[in-house]
């Protein structure tokens, strides 16, 4: 059966991250134990390509993005795409594979994305969680869009076993802690970053996270009800780890954060 199963650029996956994948899931599956299992499963798919290692291409046509999951991408305008790109393909490919290209969706209180691609939780049929599967090897990190914040828990404890571990993507610099004061102006991408929160404010019903540094982080206004209240004044002078995606803008880069789970307070000031 040829890789990914349809021709196209990248279809082929080579020797060398193909066994890597195999050997981090193997790893992963030791631990595994039905963790996140389905609540109720709505339709069984077949699944004809994958572009990745967290969205597919169905037979029918339609495409899936995996909720809960961020795996690295494979670029069209940096042909190595990104770090593990291609392991966590392979990985995905592989599960689909032994499960007769198969899977089992569970659909996301918001059905699609503004791709028009459908959100979706996937199983095999022994019952295990994709999702799971590619976090514990170290070939996603969790990634929580709401409304669809289902298992959000149990996915990052899959991926904190992993970083502990330094599975997979856990063990290359971009995946690993950066201090925001010496994050050069030009960084761009996810990364996980560590800051102290200068002082919070609001424009026009967006919240700004000042940090030391030249990195911003937005809290959008209709963000800011996944947040409990009173929950952003209180970052002002705490020290927090945040993740997401860092983007260019006139006034310096950027990290846009929807949902409490991409920021955690590292030490509490006393009262």
């Amino acid at each position: 059966m040829p890789s990914r199963y349809s021709s196209g650029k990248g279809a082929s996956v080579t020797g060398a991250p193909f066994a890597l994948c195999l050997l981090l899931l193997l790893q992963a599956q030791q631990t595994l134990a039905g963790a996140c299992p389905a609540r109720e499963t709505s339709e069984r798919v077949t699944v004809v390509h994958v572009y990745d290692g967290d969205t597919v291409k169905l037979a029918d046509g339609r495409r899936v993005r995996l909720i809960g999951i961020n795996a690295p991408e494979l670029r069209p305008d940096r042909p190595e795409g990104e770090p593990f790109a291609d392991e966590a393909t392979a990985a995905l490919q592989a599960l689909i594979d032994r499960n007769n290209r198969s899977l089992l969706l569970q659909y996301g209180r918001e059905h699609e994305d503004h791709y028009g691609r459908l959100l979706a939780h996937a199983f095999l049929d022994s019952g295990d969680n994709v999702a799971v599967h590619l976090l514990q090897a170290g070939l996603a990190t969790t990634l929580v869009v709401p409304p669809n914040t289902w298992a959000q828990d149990c996915y990052q404890r899959q991926e904190d076993r992993a970083r502990i571990e330094r599975r997979g993507i856990w063990k290359h610099p971009r995946y690993q802690v950066h201090d925001a004061r010496s994050l050069p102006a030009s960084t761009r991408g996810f990364r996980i970053i560590h800051a102290t929160v200068s002082r919070v404010r609001y424009a026009g019903g967006t919240a700004w996270l000042e940090l030391e540094g030249p990195l911003s982080v937005r809290v959008g206004k209709q963000d800011q009800v996944n947040f409990p209240p009173g929950y952003l004044e209180h970052l002002a002078g705490q020290a927090v780890e945040l993740r997401g995606w860092i983007r260019a803008r006139p006034s310096g880069p950027v990290m846009t954060v929807r949902h409490p789970a991409a920021m955690a307070i590292i030490n509490k000031q006393a009262p």
